[in-house]
């Protein structure tokens, strides 16, 4: 910019000198400049003051040119004297910094030497203390031990005087208890034994040299399952097997008896020798009976006169169960065995009872006393309970079948012999699905069916009352024999109401006369819920079940079951099923 502005002034200049020439004389005809119009006086021209104002510039611009040169290795001296100052300062630093640290180092050092000498001497220090302290207590420790072997020595003595007569007293008690024991097993053994015989005789059971028996106390389905030497499984599939063992009686393949027997026996002495596995499978829980699990049971068993007893318990749904194994000897060594064993044990028997006999008595009248206290206490408790229990469980069936009722009566719904009926408490809509046994389901979208059934109130389609029924029903002795299966769906929540889920629902089902309860809870969106099954009988099963009902009934009257409650219930059941035949026959 400057040296443009320097040309721009010396053009001026050289413009001002020509106009201003005194002896510049123009010539103003057209067509000719001013330049070409000048007297020659020996001034220079405009021409020559450029040439000479360019050459001046060129010289201008030549020196500023190599004065910018000179600045810059100047400048580029004076940066390198810098870098070289800064080089120098940057090491000087460097060299201040390591003998810093080296100074640092030597120090931390020093330090660190005086610390491990001071922690070598504490810990000398403490290490002679605690050898003095180790010595004094040792000290101390010997001194004690010997008092403490001077008093155990002492006490000892004692003690082996009040041992030896807490020996003496103990094995009298152990004897007593043994005796005791053993004629309460007897005992149990014996009422099992007479239980059994008493069941197989029921039944028109076999017996023979070996024989297995397996007993329970309610209406569920065990199976009782023999592995003979050869490998055969004798169970409710293969009843009579190669190897001589039959399956004469299978219990409760329907819910016939609360006291259930099932029985492998060989007749004669056809029982190959060999081992022999027993297992117990629980096939079938019987719903309908509301029987619960785990289920108890026996297994006894006769091995050519000598008598076992198994116990154990299964619940639906666990695997098989492998209860005992025995050896059936060879017949003529197990008779001589069984022989002996039996002689020395009567001899034993009779020796102990002669010589506990007197303590015994005493110790028997003064048990019996305190059991008879404590037993009359226990009953009085579990009647109460009892009693309690069927209260509260009768006043929750009267309630429920009570609100039904109402429920029913207001909807105007019909009954029959086969109901099935559905409750809940809130404003969504719940449907009712029952499936016949000829595989036709009774819903909403089919409500009159080829069955007979009829679905008679569908309640809460709109959201129209707060406690629902639905049912469906069979007019009397119109339900087909077969099974059926009661499903719950949970078809739509009426957001408006604003009702919550889980709906919790009652089904309640008459079954010719038995009525059964099922509780459960649906959410909106679960899958449709299978809730119950039930069969429904024919003719021919009711007067089966009546003549297995007068059966037991007979052998409870000839003393061979005591239990009252049982006696009561067959009593109840013989007279519904009896007024069940009745009315069939009647309609018939």
């Amino acid at each position: 910019m400057g040296v443009m502005a320097l040309m721009g002034g010396g053009f001026l200049l050289g413009m001002w000198y020509i106009l201003v020439r005194k002896d510049a004389k123009l010539n103003m005809r057209p067509g000719m400049s001013a330049e070409g119009l000048r007297q020659g006086s020996g001034a220079p021209s405009f021409g020559q003051t450029k040439q000479e104002i360019d050459r001046k510039l060129a010289l201008v611009e030549n020196r500023r040119r190599r004065q910018q040169i000179i600045d810059s290795r100047l400048a580029v001296q004076e940066a390198e004297r810098i870098a070289a100052q800064q080089s120098r300062l940057l090491e000087e630093e460097a060299e201040r910094e390591r003998l810093r640290r080296e100074e640092q180092r030597r120090l931390a050092e020093e330090e660190e030497n005086r610390r491990l000498e001071e922690q070598t001497r504490q810990r000398e220090e403490a290490e002679e203390a605690e050898r003095k302290r180790r010595e004094e207590d040792q000290r101390l420790t010997r001194e004690r031990e010997e008092e403490e072997a001077r008093l155990e020595a002492e006490r000892e003595e004692l003690r082996q005087l009040e041992m030896a007569a807490a020996e003496e007293q103990r094995l009298a008690e152990l004897e007593a208890a043994k005796l005791q024991e053993e004629m309460e097993s007897r005992a149990a053994a014996e009422a099992a034994m007479a239980e059994l015989q008493a069941r197989l005789s029921r039944e028109g059971a076999m017996s023979g040299d070996v024989q297995i028996s397996l007993m329970w106390e309610n209406y569920n389905d065990l199976d009782l399952h023999v592995v003979c030497p050869s490998g055969e499984r004798i169970h409710g599939g293969n009843k009579i097997s190669e190897c001589g063992g039959e399956l004469d009686v299978d219990a409760n393949v329907r819910a016939e008896t609360k006291k259930p027997v099932e029985n492998v026996v060989w007749q004669g002495e056809t029982a190959s020798p060999g081992t022999y596995q027993v297992y117990v499978h629980h096939y079938k829980k019987h719903r309908k009976r509301r029987t619960r699990d785990p289920t108890k049971f026996q297994i006894i068993v006769n091995n050519v006169g000598d008598f076992r007893e198994y116990h154990g318990e299964l619940t639906h749904g666990e695997p098989i169960k492998l209860v005992c194994q025995f050896e059936v000897p060879e017949r003529d060594g197990q008779e001589e065995y069984a022989q002996s064993q039996m002689e020395l044990k009567m001899r034993l028997e009779a020796e102990e009872s002669e010589r506990l006999e007197q303590q015994r008595i005493e110790e028997e009248q003064q048990r019996q006393s305190e059991m008879a206290a404590i037993e009359e206490q226990r009953l009085a408790e579990v009647e109460l309970a009892r009693q309690q229990e069927e209260m509260e469980s009768r006043a929750a069936a009267e309630a429920a079948m009570s609100e039904l009722q109402q429920r029913l009566d207001r909807e105007g719904a019909r009954s029959g012999d086969v109901q099935v009926s559905l409750m809940w408490n809130n404003y969504n809509d719940l449907d009712l699905h029952v499936v016949c046994p000829s595989g036709e389901r009774i819903h909403g979208g089919n409500k009159i069916s080829e069955c007979g059934g009829e679905l008679d109130v569908d309640a809460n389609v709109r959201p129209e009352t707060k406690k629902p029924v639905e049912n469906v029903v069979w007019d009397d002795n119109t339900a087909k024999p077969g099974g059926y299966q009661v499903y719950v769906h949970h078809y739509k929540k009426h957001k408006k109401r604003r009702a919550k889920d889980p709906t919790k629902f009652q089904v309640i089902v008459n079954n010719v006369g038995e009525l059964l309860e099922f509780n459960g809870s649906l959410s909106h969106g679960d899958p449709i819920k299978l809730v119950a099954q039930f069969e429904v009988p024919s003719a021919e099963e009711r007067q089966s079940r009546l003549e297995a009902i007068r059966t037991e009934l007979d052998f409870m009257s000839k003393g061979i079951s005591s239990d009252a409650d049982d006696l009561e219930e067959v009593n109840v059941e013989l007279e519904e099923v009896q007024v069940e035949l009745e009315d069939e026959e009647m309609n018939s």
